[in-house]
């Protein structure tokens, strides 16, 4: 079966914009998310319009804020202004950064309630402890994945270990009861280890790399990764070769990606609810 990400982003759209709108209607708000961008990178640049083109559908104010160069103590100083400005609901920093910044010290300096991204260390934390009211936007996409197309927890293999996918995917999973194993580079027999667990998530960068010997016709196969070649996108895994052996799988475009981009606005969201809850704006 073909997991469409485009059908799970739609229905999220859709429950988020009736959301926002009843807020914005109750509090007179005008709910807005900051993006802060160092540099000209291009992919990050296409990002960030994105952003705020799927901000203006829901109703938020997206708004780029972009330095060609920065240093550490200005970006900081900027960012903590943002989190004393009660106009700014959301925070995110565009990735890259440049060499000179390191991304989590940065965003480390977010407050826990505007970290749109879920990428502080404060945010990845609460996910030991359930507390998943802020998580990183690509983890929680293929758990909404798994959810809407009801997949029965089990054993999952993930082929990452980033904080951005595999570590907190890992406790997303664990809170709903699946057996995770995370692997790596430096893992051995990974296909053997693919092959064991029902769930198989990958995110290694590398286009079309898994084929179908990491698979069963068991498998429900998670592809995180986006790779551009030329006009071409594919992902991490070749689509033709496993998909007419594993049982479920996510396509590339059309699956994780729209869905990530949707729950950065769940993200948003929860954390514009506990600002409103607080009386902080």
């Amino acid at each position: 079966m073909l997991l469409d990400g485009k059908v799970v982003a739609s229905e999220k759209m859709e429950r988020l914009k009736s959301e926002i709108k009843g807020i914005i209607e109750k509090y007179g708000i005008e709910p807005e998310l900051k993006l802060i961008q160092v540099g000209n990178d291009p992919a990050s640049t296409i990002y960030a319009n994105s952003k705020i083109k799927r901000g203006t559908k829901l109703g938020i104010n997206v708004t780029l804020e972009k330095f060609d160069n920065i240093t550490m103590g200005k970006l900081v100083d900027y960012i903590k202004d943002a989190n004393a400005n009660s106009r700014i609901n959301g925070i995110m920093v565009e990735s890259p950064l440049p060499p000179s910044l390191n991304f989590q010290e940065v965003v480390d300096n977010i407050s826990f309630y505007k970290d749109t991204d879920g990428m502080t260390s404060f945010n990845q934390g609460n996910l030991y402890t359930k507390n998943e009211m802020i998580a990183p936007a690509t983890a929680r996409a293929v758990v909404d994945i798994l959810e809407y197309y009801k997949i029965q927890p089990g054993n999952a293999c993930i082929i990452n270990r980033s904080a951005v996918v595999g570590r907190p995917l890992a406790m997303l999973l664990l809170n709903r009861d699946y057996t995770v194993t995370l692997c790596h580079s430096k893992t051995v027999d990974i296909k053997r280890i693919a092959r064991e667990n029902n769930v198989l998530v990958v995110a290694i960068g590398k286009p079309d790399y898994i084929d179908e010997s990491y698979v069963t016709s068991e498998s429900t196969v998670i592809d995180v990764g986006i790779n551009y070649s030329g006009n071409k996108i594919s992902g991490d895994v070749n689509f033709d070769s496993v998909s007419n052996k594993a049982k479920n799988i996510t396509p590339v475009p059309g699956g994780v990606g729209i869905v990530t981009a949707t729950d950065i606005f769940e993200n948003f969201l929860n954390g514009l609810k506990y600002q409103i809850k607080e009386k902080l704006i």
